[in-house]
């Protein structure tokens, strides 16, 4: 959270600067999930969508660029059930905070003709974020990170993943002018993530009877759903459980903010 902390003291100290161009407000959005989970039938994504909000922080000069800071919180989820994979039998949703801190381009300049009522935007940035999978299990909810379902921290496999990761967020918007002083803008955003753990969900190739010696019952149930434990050479030993590619994660937002100074 260091990251974030420095980040927004920098808005902070452009904001002293010239406080006629800083404003603040909220966002609400919807956050989608994309990775070894998720459906590859695009309608089916929306099946997926999750509530988010925050809160935001922008500071703009009279051209077309600025600097955008935001605190999110919200969820995402996948479940092969209504995937590409069912069966497969593995779901997971978690919690999800990221900061995050974005330049901004506005396409139509406010000291050419004065401020326009509609300026569409492009923004490309920084975030960090943090997350903890979880899963259903027993009519309750189960920590997925401490299980180690993939191995994590026996020999030869990989260690224990971060839960505070870093993200490239992405997108384009449009900017209305509601008022004197305040403004409604709807984006669309994207993030590059760094890792294929958001969903505890990897390509890795594991050995289920060694999970289920060394990590335990749960362990191995969690990893593969499909297997019996009871007769556990029913099925090859080696598998994997989703592919190569990092995970990611967006939103569709609408947001409200109130230039603060005039």
């Amino acid at each position: 959270m260091r990251i974030i902390f420095t980040c927004t003291m920098v808005v902070a100290l452009a904001v002293g600067a010239n406080a006629q161009s800083f404003e603040a407000g909220i966002a609400f959005a919807g956050g989608i999930y994309s990775g070894d989970l998720s459906p590859k039938v695009l309608p089916r994504y929306f099946n997926f969508i999750e509530p988010m909000g925050g809160l935001v922080m922008r500071y703009r000069n009279n051209g077309v660029l600025g600097v955008r800071a935001g605190l999110t919180y919200g969820s995402l989820s996948g479940d092969d059930a209504e995937s590409a994979y069912p069966d497969r039998k593995l779901s997971f949703e978690t919690t999800m905070l990221e900061g995050s801190v974005v330049g901004e381009w506005h396409v139509i300049p406010d000291n050419i003709v004065g401020e326009p009522v509609l300026n569409p935007y492009f923004f490309l940035g920084i975030a960090v974020f943090h997350f903890s999978p979880e899963t259903r299990y027993n009519s309750g909810v189960i920590a997925l990170h401490p299980v180690g379902t993939e191995g994590q921290g026996l020999n030869g496999y990989e260690k224990p993943y971060s839960l505070t990761q870093l993200a490239i967020p992405f997108g384009a918007g449009l900017r209305l002018k509601a008022g004197l002083r305040s403004y409604v803008s709807l984006e669309i955003c994207a993030r590059k993530t760094f890792t294929d753990y958001l969903d505890d969900v990897t390509g890795e190739y594991l050995d289920y009877l060694r999970i289920l010696a060394e990590k335990g019952d749960l362990a191995a149930e969690l990893s593969r759903p499909t297997a019996d434990p009871n007769n556990p050479t029913a099925q090859p030993n080696i598998y994997r459980r989703g592919g190569d590619r990092f995970d990611g994660y967006g939103t569709i937002s609408l947001s409200y903010t109130y230039k603060l100074s005039r």
